[in-house]
């Protein structure tokens, strides 16, 4: 007896759907499953009636973590299936050419890290450079500070003195022009 089973969903592609289904064909002589379209997987199997009964409520049960099933078809089938090593033959081929993309998809990612990674060391080393500018700024600025510094301390130390001064000043004016207002004679 030979039977298909469509398999629709969200998600029944990319996720190890097909290795899960072979994982379950125990005791069926023949096995053979594709991705159709971008939301349905069609299996193909063959056995005894025991073992395609099994089968179909394994399939019914059982489903791989990351699968999103919408829904699950049995019909009869009378054309050809692959036997099960034959199958499995052709996925691990198939798994194989996956893993060998991947492999370059990988190695060329590696490649553009590598030169993201110069590219900021670079980055680094420029910013290394501008951070001893920076700290040399800091230094100037903190000698400049320290010089401003002095000199406020001089100018406050001499601040009462010139005011002194000034106000000596001030009372020799006002005695040079007290003795002049003086000297004046009203008419």
């Amino acid at each position: 007896m030979k039977l298909k089973i469509t398999i629709a969903g969200e998600r029944v592609q990319e996720v190890g759907y097909r290795l899960h289904l072979l994982s379950l064909a125990k005791g069926l002589v023949g096995f053979e499953a594709e991705n159709v379209d971008q939301d349905k997987l069609v299996v193909y199997v063959e056995g005894d009636d025991i073992a395609l009964t099994r089968f179909r409520e394994a399939v019914e049960k059982s489903r791989p973590p990351l699968a999103k099933v919408s829904s699950i078809a049995f019909e009869p089938f009378d054309g050809f299936v692959l036997s099960i090593s034959e199958y499995r033959q052709q996925l691990s081929l198939e798994q194989l050419v996956k893993i060998a993309q991947t492999g370059l998809e990988v190695r060329g990612d590696i490649k553009e890290m590598k030169g993201d990674i110069k590219e900021m060391k670079g980055d680094i080393k420029e910013m290394k450079g501008d951070t001893e500018e920076i700290k040399q700024d800091t230094k100037d600025i903190k000698a400049d500070m320290a010089e401003v510094k002095g000199g406020l301390k001089r100018i406050s130390e001499t601040q009462d003195e010139m005011l002194s001064e000034v106000r000596g000043m001030r009372m020799d004016l006002r005695t040079i022009l007290m003795k002049d207002l003086n000297g004046l004679k009203p008419m």
